[in-house]
C-alpha cells in the first residue's frame, strides 16, 4: 500500500511534503476527515443561524486537532513512516512531531488571520475557526483551504446578490461593481457567512488531497506497472 501511495503522488517538492503528511491507516483517515467536517458544519450552522461561532466550539476543535495529530504522529513513527520534520523515529518523537505540526500551523494561521481582522477584512469568529482548523490540516493544506473558501464565499455572495436583486443587466453590473470596489456594506454578509465556505472547502480539500489514503480512488500505477499492463505477462518459457 505504501508503494502504491508513493507512486500515486507526483515527484515535485510540494507534493512530496503533502505525501509525507499522510495517515497511517485508512480507517483513522476517515475518522480524522469526517470529524473535522462535522465540526465545521456545526460551526457553519451556528454562524448562519446566530451570526457567531461559540468559543467553546473553536476551543474544542483546536484541542481535538492537537490530539488527532499527536495520535497520527505517534502512529506514523511506530510504523516507521515519514513524519513532518523527521524521516522517522520513535513513538515519542512522532508525538512531538505531530504536536509541532499542529501548533506551528495554528500560530502562523492565527497571526495571519489576526492581521486581516485588524484590517476589518474578516470577523473574529473566522480568525478562531481557521486557526483551529489549521491545527488539523497543517500549513500547506490550510492555504489551499483558505484559497478555495475565498472563491466559494465570493461565489455565494455574488449568487445571493443576483438572486435577491434580479438578473437584469443593470443590476448585474451594479453587483459586479460592488465586488470590484469592495464596498464595506456590500461585503458585510460575505464576512458573516465565511464559515459555510470554510466547511465546504474543507470537505473538498480533504476528499481530494487524501483520495488515496481514504482509498476511494485507486492509486495510479508506476510507469513500469503500466508497461506490464500494456504488454501483458511474458510468454512462458519453452525450455
Amino acid at each position: 500500500m505504501d508503494e502504491c501511495l508513493q507512486a500515486a503522488y507526483p515527484t515535485n517538492c510540494f507534493e512530496n511534503i503533502v505525501a509525507k503528511l499522510s495517515f497511517p491507516d485508512p480507517v483513522f483517515a476517515w475518522v480524522f476527515c469526517l470529524s473535522l467536517i462535522l465540526f465545521l458544519c456545526v460551526a457553519a450552522w451556528t454562524d448562519t443561524r446566530w451570526a457567531r461561532v461559540p468559543n467553546r466550539l473553536t476551543v474544542t476543535l483546536l484541542a481535538l486537532g492537537l490530539v488527532m495529530n499527536l495520535i497520527r504522529g505517534g502512529w506514523m513513527a511506530a510504523e516507521n513512516k515519514p513524519l513532518w520534520l523527521f524521516e522517522t523515529g520513535t513513538v515519542w518523537l512522532g508525538v512531538i512531531d505531530g504536536f509541532l505540526f499542529a501548533f506551528v500551523a495554528f500560530l502562523v494561521t492565527f497571526a495571519a488571520m489576526f492581521g486581516l481582522w485588524v484590517l476589518g477584512l474578516v470577523g473574529g469568529g473566522d480568525v478562531k475557526l481557521l486557526a483551529a482548523t489549521a491545527a488539523w490540516l497543517g500549513l500547506s493544506r490550510i492555504l489551499l483551504l483558505v484559497w478555495l473558501a475565498s472563491l466559494l464565499a465570493l461565489f455565494f455572495w455574488v449568487g445571493g446578490r443576483v438572486l435577491l436583486q434580479g438578473l437584469s443587466p443593470r443590476k448585474l453590473k451594479r453587483t459586479m461593481e460592488e465586488v470590484r470596489k469592495g464596498k464595506t456594506g456590500a461585503l458585510a454578509p460575505f464576512r458573516m457567512t465565511y464559515s459555510l465556505p470554510i466547511a465546504v472547502a474543507a470537505a473538498a480539500v480533504l476528499l481530494w488531497v487524501f483520495r488515496y489514503e481514504l482509498q476511494w480512488m485507486p492509486p495510479k500505477p508506476q510507469p513500469e506497472q503500466q508497461g506490464k499492463i500494456a504488454h501483458g505477462p511474458p510468454p512462458p518459457s519453452l525450455v
